[in-house]
């Protein structure tokens, strides 16, 4: 790279056919990303200063960035944030990326939210999440919607890091819209008092069967945890472990939310227990089954 003058062009150009020849799927799109992050600045800057000479210390930076990409460092890692829903959110490694197949599960809570709002205008709803990793769930929710008590709960202490990080990024979504948001560390249901209820309950579970993982992509086999993927031998054992115990932490007619495999729809089907009735499997944008949607039946005095 040293016998040129390499201009943000030049480099954008001669990364984007390194990255094809070497298997990226999104060889252009993270190339900018990389140089956006190495020259301190957007994607647009980048096209508005196409022929600007990169510093050394640019180029060093860039050059460190790519390599790692090649090894297969996944680019939200590499930048420390992922746009997620309308949210810029901070991540690390030993934290899932937010993906925008769970957005779908977010517009589908929304949607749920506001009939149950609309029907109990003079109560907070209360919503349990599970495995909140970045947090990217609860705080668009928050986002949406007005007069939310969420605690949402993981057992990892670098995904509590980070989404405490996340959620001092944006107390507006808190206070001004009557949001409260409390992050604990633990395993799931069994941090919770005996007698707690909550209207609904949303997860984005571990859902890959256990050797199904090692054929994922490189970038996620490699960097992203297994203990927010791994859904044990056929995917499904965090859906067994939240269907036996929703019936105690369900209020009467509350709903649970599950982002899911989308070819897990029958499977999880014929798992619901007798207290739960399903109500929808909401497709995602490319039309497969992406979210589990089901009611808690009260049962008649």
């Amino acid at each position: 790279m040293e016998q040129q003058t390499w201009t943000i062009q030049s480099i954008l150009e001669w990364t984007h056919r390194y990255f094809k020849d070497h298997g990226i799927d999104t060889p252009r799109l993270d190339a900018e990303l990389l140089l956006a992050k190495a020259c301190h600045c957007t994607r647009m800057d980048l096209y508005l200063t196409f022929d600007k000479p990169l510093a050394p210390e640019e180029r060093d930076s860039f050059r460190a960035l790519v390599k790692q990409r090649l090894q297969g460092k996944p680019v939200a890692y590499l930048l420390g944030e992922k746009d997620f829903w309308t949210l810029t959110l901070e991540v690390k490694e030993g934290v899932l990326i937010p993906r925008p197949d769970t957005e779908t599960l977010v517009e589908t809570t929304v949607v749920a939210i506001r009939e149950w709002q609309a029907s109990h205008p003079d109560q907070p709803c209360r919503l349990l999440e599970l495995g909140t990793g970045t947090a990217a769930i609860p705080l668009s929710l928050c986002h949406e919607l007005q007069n939310l008590s969420v605690l949402t709960i993981d057992i990892s202490p670098i995904a509590i890091q980070v989404a405490s990080q996340n959620i001092l990024r944006y107390p507006e979504l808190l206070e001004p819209r009557s949001n409260t948001l409390q992050v604990v560390q633990g395993y799931c249901l069994e941090m919770l008092h005996p007698e707690a209820q909550f209207d609904f309950i949303v997860s984005n579970p571990p859902y890959i069967p256990t050797t199904t993982i090692a054929l994922l992509q490189r970038d996620v086999t490699l960097h992203e945890p297994h203990v927010a993927l791994d859904g044990g031998e056929d995917g499904l054992a965090f859906y067994r472990y939240l269907f036996a115990k929703s019936a105690q932490h369900l209020a009467p007619s509350g709903q649970m939310l599950l982002e899911m495999g989308y070819d897990q729809g029958p499977a999880l089907e014929s798992l619901l227990p007798s207290h739960l009735k399903l109500l929808q499997i909401v497709h995602d944008l490319q039309d497969h089954p992406r979210a589990l949607h089901v009611t808690s039946v009260t049962a008649m005095p």
